[in-house]
């Protein structure tokens, strides 16, 4: 039976969209680096582990075919990480030796996760015929990366999708982003410096985004297409909404944080090209999401 490689199941988009794939049991294989935290999966009967130390290339995986490569893995994503040199020397080889790798195991069709960040500051809804014109090395790196894989892809006859993700959210993620920020400061009532919050922004759901990749294994390879929620929504509707369902008694300090210089005030993408290839729309509402993400950090708190 062909399989379904990950390899970035430690990240936040990969181990949701294992523990979908295992939910459903739909077989699939991980590759990851030695130093990557796993455990999880270590010891479940019929999920297949591969490690390697510095190349996904040093895996000898031997296998009839595989039927889809999905490729969750980047390092750099922290603000303060985004225009280190290693944007470019490190996850443009990554990307590289990945689709060299799944044309070697006979994947059928690449998939890669790209940024909202390519596109740079055009504070409008966003389409895919917009022009690029990223701000960060992080945001170059992977426009590069999403224009090598289209073309590696094509010459070893592999589909290709690269999803350009906007904000995502939800329980239990690597990091610290402004949701999971807001949510832990004000469970414990604690007081919030924030911007005068009057950005619009796409933020989609993570469980959302696993429902999208099932679907796109089976419906080929999308190109270079959008992923959010279509939705914009007010930085400071979404601070009220984590202030209400939180039942928190912090003080929100609006404006005591300026904009910077080159603050992006809307940030909406246009899911047309995604939802027309593959039928798949968001299902999840914020309110709803953003409970879920609440309840998860209460648990853990």
């Amino acid at each position: 039976m062909p399989e379904i490689i990950l390899h970035g199941a430690s990240s936040f988009l990969g181990k949701h969209f294992a523990r979908r794939l295992y939910s459903n049991n739909i077989p699939f294989i991980i590759v990851a680096r030695n130093k990557s935290d796993l455990s999880v999966w270590e010891n479940l009967q019929g999920i297949k582990l591969l490690r390697y130390n510095n190349s996904i290339g040093e895996i000898n995986l031997n296998i009839e075919s595989s039927s889809t490569f999905y490729e969750f893995s980047w390092q750099g994503v922290f603000g303060v990480d985004r225009n280190d040199p290693s944007q470019i020397t490190t996850n443009i080889p990554l990307i590289i030796s990945s689709i060299e790798f799944a044309n070697r195991i006979g994947s059928k069709h690449w998939i890669g996760i790209g940024s909202q960040a390519e596109y740079g500051n055009l504070d409008k809804k966003i389409s895919e015929s917009d022009f690029c014109n990223p701000t960060t090395l992080y945001g170059k790196s992977k426009l590069i990366s999403g224009n090598i894989s289209k073309e590696l892809c094509k010459s070893f006859n592999m589909q290709h999708s690269w999803l350009r993700l906007f904000s995502v959210y939800g329980p239990d993620d690597n990091h610290e982003w402004l949701i999971q920020y807001l949510i832990k400061k004000m469970l414990k009532n604690e007081p919030i410096d924030v911007t005068k919050a009057e950005q619009i922004w796409d933020y989609l759901f993570v469980e959302d985004i696993s429902d999208l990749l099932l679907k796109l294994s089976n419906s080929g390879g999308v190109g270079i297409a959008n992923l959010g929620s279509g939705n914009g929504i007010v930085v400071k509707e979404i601070i009220n909404i984590i202030k209400e369902k939180t039942g928190s008694n912090s003080i929100i300090n609006f404006g005591a944080i300026p904009y910077r210089p080159d603050q992006v005030m809307k940030m909406e993408a246009d899911i047309k090209k995604l939802r027309e290839h593959t039928g798949w729309s968001p299902n999840t509402d914020f309110e709803t999401g953003i409970q879920k993400t609440i309840n998860s950090l209460m648990v853990k708190n």
